[in-house]
């Protein structure tokens, strides 16, 4: 049975941080957030919907040219010894597909200008200490990410119902509520506790049509925006009512980016342990839940087990 969900006007649980905060709800040491919803029962119901035998990787090239600019393209060297070969790689965590996890991104300028807080109330300071391995990505891989799971194809909602289209490489395109609920009421998506909610925009689809010199014109732009879910108190409420215990989408950063309000990337990640997937590759997916007429599917993935690493390649599959 899935722990219980507070009522979303009860938070920050932690009244002294910050807003919105679930701090305390699985105990102040806790390391796997809202992961904890994923019950045998919801991994069960996930297992359940698999009827076509179909596996479908949802996870982009590891040498993807990145969409920050700041971050390290895949490098990868063979080493012959003579008699056989090994490789080793170099690469940012966040340079492709990836899973935030929960030391990532803080709440910003709390309790005030200049400080910065995770999940549980961790300093920066503390997070970015390499000998303190809480809240590492390594729970992620101990406790896999599998569940019962959702695909939201947003292109495929506006274009059925003449809307205008996203507009992917723009921070001002955003994703309603409205539009949410709609997308998976007309798909038949009944969202429970412990299931993970997938996003598409067609983000990665356009940034993949585009050379890599237009790509680095368009991360190297004053603001390096992008498409995503809107922001907002009733967005947030919605996605911790419905029990979601993951995020995923194939845009940067999940929401609308960059902004100047209140973001689910500080919410999500540090106010309620709720991991967020990025950049992820939904073109396969989206075509076959089509196909099909079902967005409802088996998730799994297997992140890096890399003690107290910051984030990861999620390793990520669809069953149908």
């Amino acid at each position: 049975m899935s722990p219980a969900i507070p009522p979303f006007d009860s938070l920050p649980i932690d009244k002294s941080g910050p807003p919105y905060n679930a701090w305390g709800l699985y105990g102040s040491e806790d390391e796997l957030g809202r992961l904890h919803l994923i019950t045998q029962e919801a991994v069960k119901r996930g297992r359940d919907t698999i009827t076509e035998g179909i596996s479908i990787n949802l996870n982009l090239p590891m040498n993807f040219f990145p969409a920050h600019p700041s971050r390290k393209r895949l490098e990868r060297q063979i080493v012959c010894s003579g008699h056989s070969n090994d490789d080793e790689l170099s690469f940012n965590t966040q340079s492709s597909t990836q899973w935030d996890g929960l030391k990532h991104y803080p709440y910003q300028h709390f309790p005030e200008e200049g400080q910065y807080r995770f999940y549980n109330g961790m300093t920066l300071e503390e997070a970015s200490d390499s000998s303190i391995t809480k809240l590492g990505i390594h729970n992620f891989a101990q406790k896999p990410i599998t569940s019962c799971a959702h695909l939201l194809d947003i292109p495929l909602y506006l274009s059925r119902h003449s809307l205008p289209p996203l507009s992917p490489f723009s921070a001002s395109s955003t994703i309603s509520l409205d539009i949410l609920i709609a997308c998976a009421e007309e798909s038949k998506v009944n969202i429970q506790p412990g299931d993970i909610l997938i996003v598409r925009t067609g983000f990665t689809d356009e940034l993949l049509k585009l050379s890599e010199e237009t790509r680095d014109q368009l991360r190297k732009r004053e603001v390096n925006g992008s498409c995503g879910v809107a922001h907002g108190k009733e967005i947030l409420k919605w996605h911790w009512e419905k029990g979601i215990a993951a995020v995923v989408a194939d845009c940067p950063s999940y929401e609308a980016w960059p902004s100047q309000q209140l973001t689910a990337h500080q919410v999500f990640i540090s106010g309620w342990g709720l991991p967020i997937g990025e950049l992820f590759d939904l073109a396969e997916l989206a075509k076959k839940c089509e196909e099909i007429r079902r967005w409802t599917f088996f998730f799994t993935s297997m992140p890096l087990n890399v003690i107290g690493g910051i984030a990861s390649p999620p390793n990520a599959q669809a069953i149908l």
